[in-house]
């Protein structure tokens, strides 16, 4: 790695270099990112990988990456259709292609990016009092360390909310889109099922470097309702077959293969226990009142915690339905 030169600062984000001309762009508490990015310099072209929640960070990785590359913004990539990596289209000239798998797009067109995307809109302010008020109530560190973040992505809403503009890909691909650059080449690969119906992983196979977005959750919760939690578990077996030494998440820190391995026995330890309280006969309600286990009771989006539980206790409901049918 030649440089280290001082990077751009914002109060959204924090650039971390990962190789010449391969930047993570990591969330900061109090910022309006809320997921992470990319920026990759080909040599010949600039890609930015997710453009977070908000127009008002993506407005700073357009100035970083311009900044370190030279050069305008030649493509952005979604990696899925929620609304925290795909909200900052917007900000990107009219010449950038924004690029997405056919599913992700067609997805995009129909939510906005939310599934409930009028309503979630319409109560934006109340969701961020709610919030707030929550936040107040408690005096337990913990709880208000998981609200300030809750506290941070509803008040993004609120500022977003006046000026966005949803802008959905205009170039998609089915399941792999190479680049070849004078610098460096690399891959989009798409998997479906995992986190969302459709999610694509950028890989650097000459750097080592894979963007994961939210098929990699780093010391945070991951949210595994939308996707099934088989697939998951084969995607980052996939994903670790490829033997990358760095990989950056959806949420959280620039991590490496033992993350993969961490979020995999995650999946497995969550669904074991949903698999148990089925087979035991144990009421779903039980599930508001457990503990976090270790090593997750630490992570942050722990409301997800439940929520996942739900989703997999249900699931085992059903394969036991089927079973008995």
């Amino acid at each position: 790695m030649k440089s280290n030169r001082q990077l751009p600062d914002s109060k959204h984000f924090r650039l971390q270099q990962l190789a010449d001309g391969v930047y993570a762009a990591i969330h900061i508490d109090g910022g309006a990112a809320i997921g992470n990015a990319g920026i990759i310099d080909l040599g010949d072209r600039t890609l930015i990988y997710d453009t977070f929640l908000t127009p008002q960070a993506a407005e700073d990785l357009r100035t970083a990456a311009e900044a370190l590359t030279g050069r305008p913004i030649d493509a952005v990539i979604n990696s899925h259709w929620h609304n925290d990596h795909i909200w900052g289209n917007q900000v990107f000239s009219t010449n950038t292609e924004i690029i997405s798998t056919e599913e992700t797009r067609r997805l995009f067109i129909a939510t906005r990016g939310h599934g409930a995307y009028d309503s979630f809109m319409a109560d934006a302010e109340a969701n961020l009092e709610a919030t707030r008020t929550q936040f107040q109530a408690t005096e337990e560190e913990g709880q208000r360390r998981q609200l300030a973040l809750w506290i941070d992505y509803h008040q993004s809403v609120v500022e977003a909310k006046p000026i966005l503009q949803v802008r959905a890909p205009n170039l998609t691909f089915a399941e792999r889109l190479a680049f070849h650059g004078t610098d460096r080449s690399a891959e989009l690969i798409a998997f479906v099922g995992g986190h969302t119906e459709s999610d694509a992983v950028f890989l650097l196979p000459q750097e080592g470097i894979a963007f994961m977005s939210d098929l990699l959750f780093i010391g945070h919760h991951p949210y595994l309702g939308g996707g099934d939690p088989e697939r998951l578990r084969h995607v980052l077996e996939a994903v670790s077959d490829l033997a990358p030494k760095l990989l950056v998440p959806g949420h959280g820190p620039v991590g490496t293969a033992d993350s993969l391995a961490l979020m995999r026995q995650y999946v497995h330890t969550l669904d074991g226990l949903a698999r148990k309280m089925v087979e035991d006969g144990e009421a779903e309600e039980t599930i508001d009142a457990m503990a976090i286990p270790e090593p997750y009771d630490d992570w942050l989006f722990a409301s997800f915690f439940p929520g996942n539980m739900h989703f997999l206790y249900q699931r085992r409901l059903g394969e036991q339905g089927d079973v008995v049918a």
